[in-house]
């Protein structure tokens, strides 16, 4: 949230802000280059200028790797808080039909798939929509959690491509934050799901989200 706060307030500095850089870079250069002629000096100066002038190229320097940081460790953490809520989930609700022996086969599934198929072991009404934001937010989250952890090499030989590799998330800052933010929320919308169509399996899992901001889209009707 103060990252973002910063991000919000950020205020890019415009050509006319760099005045002073180009005057005493004019005499760096001018030391360094005895020869060379002022107009061409100036002339590459104010490339230079113009560049690092540019809004998204500020924005992207001052907090692109601060916002991937928190992309990874959020990605990280909300995969792996997601993953304990399902195995508990289902540990509590085989247990509780008397069909713990298949917690070992369901445990080694896909998170996804025990997420979507796991309950429904011991409870056939259970259902998670996977047209729904909540999965949707699931699927994006494991895909890009794997990229980072099963990392593959993109291979090309002799112009064809052997290998395609995994794919990071290359969206915008803003598109990332949404993803944090829903990355985020989705470990207790899942546990809400349940709670709310397993309501006597599921009552004290992820109970107290405070004080993460939810992710309304979450909801499943």
């Amino acid at each position: 949230m103060q990252l973002v706060a910063e991000l919000e307030a950020f205020v890019p500095r415009t050509v006319a802000d760099f005045a002073d850089y180009r005057k005493s870079e004019l005499i760096r250069l001018q030391t360094l280059n005895p020869n060379s002629n002022e107009e061409g000096l100036l002339k590459y100066i104010d490339g230079q200028i113009h560049a690092n002038a540019d809004p998204g190229l500020q924005v992207s320097i001052k907090f692109g790797d601060r916002i991937m940081s928190e992309y990874v460790t959020v990605a990280f953490l909300a995969h792996a808080l997601a993953e304990a809520t399902i195995n508990a989930l289902l540990a509590i609700g085989l247990a509780t039909s008397g069909a713990e022996e298949l917690f070992s086969l369901l445990e080694r599934a896909d998170i996804k798939e025990k997420w979507v198929a796991g309950p429904k072991s011991f409870h056939s009404a259970y259902s998670l929509p996977k047209g729904s934001a909540l999965f949707q937010t699931l699927q994006h989250l494991t895909r890009q959690r794997n990229a980072f952890v099963h990392y593959k090499i993109e291979l090309e030989m002799d112009g064809e491509k052997k290998l395609q590799g995994s794919r990071l998330d290359r969206a915008p800052l803003n598109t990332q934050i949404t993803w944090v933010r829903r990355f985020f929320s989705l470990p207790y919308d899942l546990a809400s799901h349940a709670n709310s169509q397993l309501p006597r399996i599921a009552p004290l899992l992820l109970y107290d989200s405070n004080p993460i901001q939810r992710f309304a889209a979450h909801a499943v009707a």
